[in-house]
């Protein structure tokens, strides 16, 4: 009971941590954003600096506050033409490829929801440019913006091809509208994020309860090459889901061992 009440208040900490670093990080974004055309050559560093300081800062209050260990992150390559498949299982998960990530930052496929009513996190989504779509209803227009931003994207692309969270860190069945109009773009060096561990705080409410008992692991697989020429899309998606779920299994028999 003292335990489960000390996590309580850890987890509801770190949460309220969190939103108070969001909320002050808001205005300072807009006017670093504002002054970016001043800094000439060095914008898109700035950029791509400022973004992964926050995906950092993401990872690091949990640490402090809950204990929660995320290092070693994997390392996954951050040059254009690369296309990053990761599994989706909390709140998190952005943050984490952001931080793992060797170079640059990630193009991620975000739900258009999340660019309305988040501190920093709406207003970031919009001034990066990230590809916003609604999976539920995929329209043609959608899935044509999409294909023209990843054709010209200069940093990776990522998404989550099972399209929301899982409830139980299982590998949902795939959504592939999004990711077969990404494939048709251009050729692609593929790699596989899995993660496993953090769907325990999949909601707010979840985070608050469970954050301090998460041990997330991960693995990096890949490049696989697709080249829309030549490969069957469904096939290579089919095939990149089957090496994600043992992915998947491999890191929770590794967590046993």
């Amino acid at each position: 009971m003292i335990r489960r009440s000390l996590n309580y208040i850890r987890g509801g900490a770190c949460l309220f941590a969190i939103g108070l670093v969001l909320i002050i990080g808001d205005p300072i974004q807009r006017l670093l954003f504002v002054l970016l055309p001043l800094s000439g050559r060095f914008s898109s560093r700035i950029q791509v600096s400022w973004f992964r300081f926050w995906a950092n800062t993401m990872l690091q209050i949990p640490t402090f506050f809950c204990g929660v260990r995320f290092r070693p992150l994997p390392s996954v390559p951050g040059n254009s033409g690369v296309l990053i498949l990761m599994n989706h299982q909390s709140l998190l998960d952005i943050p984490y490829l952001g931080a793992a990530l060797n170079e640059n930052i990630p193009l991620f496929v975000t739900r258009r929801r999340y660019a309305k009513g988040i501190p920093l996190v709406s207003n970031m989504l919009r001034l990066y440019k990230f590809p916003l779509v609604d999976p539920a209803r995929f329209s043609v227009s959608q899935l044509k913006a999409l294909t023209e931003t990843a054709a010209n994207a200069p940093y990776p692309v990522a998404i989550f091809p099972e399209g929301s969270r899982t409830k139980n860190g299982e590998i949902r069945k795939f959504r592939t509208a999004g990711v077969n109009a990404i494939l048709s773009s251009r050729s692609w060096s593929v790699h596989l994020l899995i993660v496993d561990g953090l769907w325990m705080c999949a909601t707010l409410p979840d985070f608050v309860r469970k954050i301090s008992q998460v041990r997330p692991k991960s693995v990096v697989f890949g490049p696989f090459s697709f080249d829309p020429k030549t490969d069957d899309p469904e096939q290579f998606m089919a095939d990149m889901r089957e090496k994600m779920v043992a992915g998947l299994a491999r890191l929770r028999q590794d967590s046993k061992a």
